[in-house]
């Protein structure tokens, strides 16, 4: 059999050599010792590109070396650009240098299809070169904490084509963030917005027609920003994922026909009881409570919607594990295919016992659980996180699976983290039919 060299070998196995390396020091070793993967190499090092103004970009590597370099610049499709002024509106001046040397650049980024910007003091040049940029080419922005210099608005007679949008509506102003909307009102579908007091009511009126995909933080030290909110979510009938972060207490009232399109919803328990009725929900996400345990989370109104809830994941502490709660959850949530579900120290009652060793308890607790999931005949695959460092339940997994897949032959997965709530060394059982047993990670 003959050998192949290097060179030899065609395009797309170079192309699977390169994705194949894990770390950017493989990635830059090897585009320095392979003339023939260089390339390659290269265009995978440089696709996400961070610079910090006012600094270098590598040991050896700067804006002018970008500039000098064509096919470097066209690989480039995720920029991210942190200053160090913190809001000083009197910048060092090697970090208008470079953000003027950036500004150079942006013309030659060809395939570039995410930005953000974060802690820079903008200049009005750069950011009418920018969304000049953004008329051309479709982009996924990220707008932080910046400085934005005065009479730099998009009118809605330039059109820009943003997809996703993140904003904290106080940097830049209102006026900005209204005018953003309007120009990308035909191509905006994810928005993700940071807004304080009444922001949101303000913006309301614009509509956004292709909005699918909406993050609102709703700063919990103004009541106002409840209300602002809800206005917001009421005026946006296109939205299919929604995830309210921050204030955990409920909305003020929405009116029914609000949000007629709502798919997924990751929100607090309160918020999730308050959206999910009459609405066609099929996943639901619910979020940690800021002040204890929920014993009693999953009411009525969770099983209230117009589609099958097909998916529940719970970020909470709450001990749903406890057999009559499953029992609750099982009841009112017959359809679910996908369960993701915490575990935490208390939920060993009433199995506790002074003479059993907390691994025996624990495991049993899992066991009680899953007699009763085997009634769920749609489950595909279900997840528990274990929130007790000493305990392994890895040995029995199979048994777990084996029984679930008995009861119902349509499941496929069993998932087991065990190791801490800090996810911090957490180890990973997974069972899934396609191996046939669990692998240890």
């Amino acid at each position: 059999m003959a050998a192949i060299g290097l060179l030899d070998i065609p395009p797309e196995i170079h192309l699977q050599i390169v994705e194949f390396v894990g770390t950017r020091r493989a990635l830059k070793a090897l585009s320095a010792t392979s003339r023939s993967i260089r390339s390659i190499a290269q265009s995978k090092l440089f696709e996400r590109l961070r610079i910090h103004i006012g600094t270098k970009l590598g040991p050896s590597g700067s804006v002018d070396d970008l500039l000098s370099n064509p096919r470097i610049c066209a690989a480039v499709r995720f920029l991210e650009l942190l200053g160090g002024a913190m809001f000083s509106s009197h910048p060092h001046d090697d970090g208008d240098e470079r953000l003027a040397l950036i500004q150079k650049m942006l013309p030659k980024l060809d395939g570039l299809r995410k930005v953000s910007i974060n802690l820079v003091n903008l200049s009005k040049a750069f950011l009418d070169t920018f969304l000049g940029i953004a008329a051309n080419n479709p982009l996924q922005l990220s707008l932080g904490w910046n400085i934005f210099p005065y009479g730099v608005i998009p009118t809605p007679h330039t059109r820009l084509q943003i997809s996703h949008l993140h904003l904290t509506v106080d940097y830049p102003s209102l006026e900005f963030c209204r005018s953003m909307f309007h120009a990308s009102a035909t191509t905006l579908t994810g928005l993700d917005l940071v807004a304080d007091r009444d922001e949101l009511t303000k913006l309301a009126d614009i509509n956004l027609p292709f909005l699918h995909d909406l993050t609102l933080l709703i700063n919990v030290g103004y009541d106002i920003s409840r209300t602002s909110a809800a206005a917001f979510l009421t005026a946006q009938q296109a939205i299919r994922k929604l995830h309210l972060r921050g204030e955990v207490r409920p909305l003020p009232p929405i009116p029914p026909n609000a949000l007629p399109n709502l798919r997924k919803l990751k929100a607090s328990t309160e918020q999730v009881s308050q959206l999910v009725p009459g609405r066609p929900v099929e996943e639901i996400e619910v979020i940690s409570a800021q002040h204890g345990c929920d014993q009693d989370w999953i009411w009525e109104e969770v099983g209230q919607s117009t589609a099958r809830v097909r998916m529940l994941r719970v970020h909470r502490k709450a001990a749903i594990l406890e057999t009559r709660m499953v029992k609750r959850m099982v009841t009112i949530l017959p359809f679910l295919e996908n369960l993701w579900s915490p575990v935490f120290d208390d939920v060993g009652w009433p199995f506790r016992s002074i003479t059993r060793p907390p691994r025996l308890i624990l495991l049993q607790t899992l066991l009680n659980a899953v007699e009763v999931l085997t009634s769920l005949k749609c489950l595909k695959i279900l997840r528990f996180n274990l929130f007790r460092r000493t305990v392994w339940v890895y040995p029995n997994i199979n048994d777990i699976a084996t029984r679930l897949r008995n009861a119902n032959p349509s499941f496929s997965c069993l998932e087991i983290r065990d190791g801490g709530g800090s996810g911090l060394g957490n180890a990973i059982s997974v069972w899934n039919e396609v191996f046939g047993v669990f692998e240890r990670m």
